[in-house]
């Protein structure tokens, strides 16, 4: 009955996006006026798992890269290009909604320590459903009989359509007096749209339009004078249609070595423990530990919504990625 639920919602109402809980480790997802915006080359890859304790467990893999170009050095002024690929399967029913996108970003200096960038990303969207679901006509008032037949039909079991986003934001940085004093401040504040051409995204013509995605984000760094402490909390709303997501809280983020400032003989590495609350369904534990031009992050939302009763209070376990395969040079400057 879980499953047919879930299915009358997808098939005769407009679709939602999934949330993540590390949305600042998917950089484009967040916002593509990311795209290429601090480092030379960045690549991410991101991994959701959630409801095991429910169903079988709902699924979400992102993989992004993108690159700056054509920077024109102390005038600050860039682009960046980048992709992102990101594929959500729900549970049992094995419904999957596959994007494939480009994002292009531009980016111009206001002065020495604020900048202003946009975005746009475009591409398609896939959604496929799959041929293993009940329906309550399938059930003889005895039992589930799988030979009986079914008055869903559905014009099609996938559906290709484009889509399109847009986003800018506005970046702050003063960088660190030193290379070890540790006191630099940044801030990003942004804004983005997604499915602004709300794809037509149904199983039937006209079924199942997807809401239009809007982001307003920030975030804030503040490095503690000649301590290995920086403190980085962020925050973001989302809007869908009908729904709305608050997500806040803060990294504290402990540094265990600094890199070598001329021979390049130590690596840098960083301790990074976040709490985090998204109102209303989890609260988040975050660790992340940051080696040179390698991250990783996991963290655990432990379920607070009405599902609790179903799901002991179990949410979902999250992993990120970043890798930078060319190591930036090091800059008292933040943009």
């Amino acid at each position: 009955m879980y499953i047919i639920g879930i299915m009358g919602i997808t098939v005769s109402a407009y679709s939602q996006d999934f949330s993540l809980s590390q949305p600042f480790e998917a950089p484009i997802l967040l916002n593509p006026a990311n795209t290429g915006l601090t480092f030379p080359v960045r690549t991410n890859l991101n991994y959701r798992q959630q409801w095991r304790s429910i169903s079988k467990p709902f699924t979400t893999v992102i993989a992004s890269a993108d690159a700056k170009l054509l920077s024109q050095g102390k005038t600050g002024s860039s682009l960046g290009l980048g992709v992102i690929i990101a594929n959500d399967q729900a549970g049992t029913s094995k419904l999957s909604t596959l994007n494939a996108s480009l994002a292009i970003m531009g980016k111009v200096l206001l002065n020495d320590m604020n900048s202003l960038s946009a975005g746009i990303v475009g591409g398609v969207m896939q959604r496929k459903i799959g041929d293993n679901l009940t329906w309550t006509d399938q059930f003889d008032g005895y039992q589930y009989n799988p030979n009986a037949g079914s008055a869903e039909v559905f014009d099609s079991q996938k559906r290709l359509a484009p889509d399109v986003g847009a986003g800018i934001q506005w970046s702050y940085g003063r960088g660190a007096a030193t290379l070890s004093s540790n006191d630099a401040i940044g801030a990003q504040l942004g804004f983005a749209a997604y499915h602004v051409n709300m794809p037509n995204t149904g199983f039937k013509e006209d079924a199942d339009k997807r809401y239009i995605r809007m982001i307003l984000h920030g975030s804030f760094s503040y490095g503690i004078k000649n301590t290995p402490i920086q403190l980085n909390p962020c925050g973001l709303v989302q809007m869908q249609g009908p729904s709305r997501m608050y997500f806040a809280g803060m990294y504290f983020k402990y540094r265990l070595q600094e890199s070598s400032k001329y021979t390049g003989n130590l690596s840098s590495r960083s301790l990074n423990l976040g709490t985090f609350y998204r109102v209303g369904d989890a609260f988040i534990a975050s660790l992340q530990l940051e080696w040179d031009m390698f991250a990783i992050g996991i963290s655990y939302d432990l379920n607070l919504s009405s599902l609790t009763k179903a799901s002991n209070g179990r949410g979902g376990t999250e992993i990120s990625l970043r890798y930078l395969p060319f190591k930036p040079k090091k800059s008292n400057s933040l943009i």
